[in-house]
């Protein structure tokens, strides 16, 4: 079962990684001894740019190096700052592209290991460094689908984060967008409630797991610790302790997240006082910013996107 893999990773899918993008990749340690790969993009090497661009991918057991996207459409976003990328648990520029959401190579340490919140403490921890360095007067952090997600948990936890932009990252709760996503699919009424019955089965299990029989959780290419943070994670809560500007954008046919349960969550943000929270739809659109015709509308949403940052007083 495929489960919101679709994110940056999926608008474009041929490989953007050269042999240079291992070279400039740059280490961290974590506290458990192993390290954090990222990727610093400088506009111009001779000139300290104001603002950072801090890109999140989504959920796909893939390099942050070969998502094309980041250099087709999402560096117009900010044209003038620098790039920032950060690789998941386990993962680096080595690992060849796949689409594959259960793909056998995809390494032991990422299975065991990612999840919302590591990737939110790996990003914390790497702009910290990277300021400390830099100097970045702004920072904005810029995620879809899972990694929307991601860059709310960053904006919760940091207040080194200037403005957030979010899309397709779904509501309130992580199942009710899984369960959209059955619904959504192709299939009998009788198939999708099965399914469904068989999801909720196995969010109990996640949830009730005693630690022998978590070792061996893995399901769309995640494990344990991924399903449990994923299941856990209260976006309203989350996005209700985020205090900097934030834009979150749905697409209207997305049938990988509930649009109405985005649109509801928005809605108690809104009447919980919560004003720095921008919500923007495409009606027509779908998890990959695509049209009813197929075609994609990537361009034009980043230019909303930057649009909104300008109003937002994120200008170069």
């Amino acid at each position: 079962m495929r489960i919101l893999a679709c994110a940056l990773a999926c608008l474009l899918q041929s490989a953007w990684a050269q042999a240079e993008e291992a070279d400039r990749g740059q280490d961290l340690a974590r506290a458990d001894g192993s390290r954090i790969r990222f990727y610093l993009d400088q506009r111009e090497a001779s000139a300290q740019a104001d603002q950072l661009l801090v890109v999140i991918q989504g959920s796909d057991c893939n390099s942050v190096t070969r998502v094309e996207a980041i250099r087709a459409y999402i560096a117009r976003v900010m044209p003038a700052a620098d790039i920032l990328t950060v690789e998941k648990y386990g993962i680096d520029a080595s690992l060849p592209y796949s689409d594959d959401p259960a793909r056998a190579d995809c390494p032991l340490a990422y299975v065991r290991h990612d999840s919302l919140a590591q990737r939110a403490a790996d990003l914390d921890a790497v702009i910290a460094d990277v300021l400390r360095r830099h100097g970045y007067r702004q920072v904005v952090a810029l995620g879809g689908s899972e990694g929307a997600v991601v860059a709310h948990l960053l904006a919760a936890r940091s207040d080194r984060i200037s403005a957030t932009i979010a899309f397709n990252g779904g509501g309130r709760w992580f199942l009710d967008d899984v369960l959209h996503s059955i619904a959504s699919a192709p299939g009998t009424p009788r198939e999708k409630a099965e399914s469904k019955r068989g999801m909720r089965a196995f969010a109990r299990h996640v949830r009730t797991a005693t630690p022998a029989a978590r070792a061996a959780i893995a399901a769309s290419g995640h494990g344990y610790r991924w399903w449990r943070d994923a299941l856990d994670t209260d976006q309203l809560a989350v996005l209700q302790a985020s205090r900097s500007p934030a834009l979150i954008i749905q697409a209207g046919a997305d049938d990988s997240v509930s649009p109405e349960a985005v649109l509801a969550m928005v809605a108690r943000l809104h009447q919980a006082g919560k004003r720095n929270i921008t919500y923007k739809t495409y009606a027509s659109l779908d998890h990959r910013l695509r049209g009813p015709d197929g075609q994609s509308h990537m361009a034009e949403v980043v230019d909303d996107m930057a649009a909104w940052l300008q109003d937002a007083g994120i200008v170069p």
